[in-house]
């Protein structure tokens, strides 16, 4: 598995401005996260310890870990999806000469695809969790840092969606089981949290700047 959080900045835009279908846009999802995760720790930092904001130290604090968590699961998930779809493509490799041969081809091909849903639903639970972090940095934050906030979430915001973006695609290709019901269920639901959050990162970020 290609580690790509180890990849300088260059290296990584090169490597997903090439001709493979991997890295592709599951993974660029995780990055725009994690660049998310990493703005809220810097608003955080920007804060803590600041006799001024001596009332949030402890909300700062909890920023800071909560942050670096999930700034560490998006840069595992950026590798993680290329490793996913690989396995999609692996499964169309199978031969299919035989009655038999295109039957198990097919089974691997859709437990492949569920596979590679699976990676992007987590880089969408983990921006809604980052996008909450970025709505208290907005709200208790240093208010110098606040647009670094609301970039926080506009980050958080697209992760979301960009991952969500994979999953829709991915259950296109997939039979209409209790499954696939299931997991447009969960992107449909996690489409409307995420709008309903950034919606009040914004109103937040407004009310700071307007004042």
């Amino acid at each position: 598995m290609q580690q790509f959080d180890q990849f300088t900045l260059r290296a990584y835009h090169d490597e997903l401005a090439g001709k493979g279908a991997t890295p592709g846009g599951g993974s660029a999802a995780a990055v725009i996260g994690g660049l998310g995760a990493a703005l809220v720790s810097m608003v955080a930092n920007l804060t803590a310890g600041r006799k001024k904001y001596a009332a949030v130290e402890a909300d700062m604090q909890r920023l800071l870990v909560e942050a670096a968590r999930l700034q560490e699961t998006m840069l595992r998930l950026v590798s993680e999806d290329t490793v996913a779809f690989d396995g999609v493509m692996a499964a169309y490799a199978l031969p299919k000469e035989t009655a038999e041969e295109k039957e198990k081809r097919q089974q691997a091909v859709w437990a492949g695809y569920r596979t590679a849903c699976q990676v992007p639903l987590q880089v969408a639970t983990t921006a809604l969790e980052i996008l909450k972090l970025a709505i208290v940095a907005a709200e208790k934050g240093n208010k110098h840092a606040v647009s670094d906030a609301a970039v926080a979430g506009f980050a958080a915001h697209a992760a979301l969606n960009s991952a969500l973006l994979n999953v829709r695609i991915n259950v296109n290709y997939l039979p209409d089981d209790a499954w696939t019901q299931a997991t447009v269920k969960q992107v449909n639901e996690s489409l409307q949290e995420g709008d309903a959050l950034q919606a009040r990162a914004q109103a937040i970020t407004d009310s700071i700047l307007n004042a």
